[in-house]
């Protein structure tokens, strides 16, 4: 009879292809949770990890990279974020679909504060090293305009300029989330929607007519 062959014993920190490079963005974005963004390096996440730094560097040419890529991930769960919340609730309804862009927003921040340091933080891309980092962000800046778009054709919000108010609101979401974030504005879990919608709303109301 022929003898089977055992199967291979996978080594620890022994990684197939894709996995490795998740790990590593857990790693860092643990670090960044701990220390904040400026904390770790690409040799550290490989050590917690357990694989050599140099299988590291296949996946990630430097810090930077790792922490473009959890920004652009941030934002991309913004958006679509953005979009479950919209999609619940009718065009019409200019007011409740803005409260629902800001609450989500800030929860989103809440819920993952150092990705968000990471988004929010010096800016990654200032090189132009990382092109897709500024696609969800476009994309997420445009979702907002066509919602103040809409809001100011429908007669709901009073004509101004679209990309200035995009700014204003932008501006608002950012200000609470950060100053949460940074625990200098202390909110309770089961009190963050309501709250988020109180106090974005003051800005609501001012583009309102």
């Amino acid at each position: 009879m022929a003898r089977t062959r055992a199967p291979k014993r996978k080594e620890p920190g022994e990684y197939h292809h894709g996995d490795l490079r998740r790990a590593l963005l857990e790693a860092a974005l643990t670090m960044v949770v701990e220390s904040g963004p400026e904390s770790f390096s690409v040799r550290e996440a490989a050590r917690r990890v357990g694989v050599d730094h140099r299988a590291a560097y296949r996946h990630f040419a430097d810090k930077a990279t790792v922490l473009a890529e959890l920004a652009q991930e941030g934002y991309e769960r913004i958006v679509r974020g953005w979009n479950a919340v919209l999609a619940e609730l009718p065009e019409e309804d200019v007011h409740a679909r803005l409260l629902a862009l800001g609450r989500t927003y800030i929860e989103f921040a809440y819920r993952e504060p150092g990705r968000y340091r990471v988004m929010t933080g010096p800016r990654l891309n200032e090189e132009g090293r990382f092109p897709e980092l500024e696609i969800p962000i476009d994309t997420g800046i445009n979702l907002l305009k066509n919602e103040l778009r809409v809001g100011m054709a429908r007669g709901a919000l009073r004509e101004a300029d679209v990309a200035e108010c995009a700014i204003t609101l932008w501006s608002a979401m950012h200000g609470l989330a950060s100053s949460i974030v940074m625990r200098r504005i202390r909110v309770r879990k089961e009190q963050l929607a309501a709250f988020a919608e109180r106090t974005f709303g003051c800005t609501v109301r001012g583009l309102e007519k």
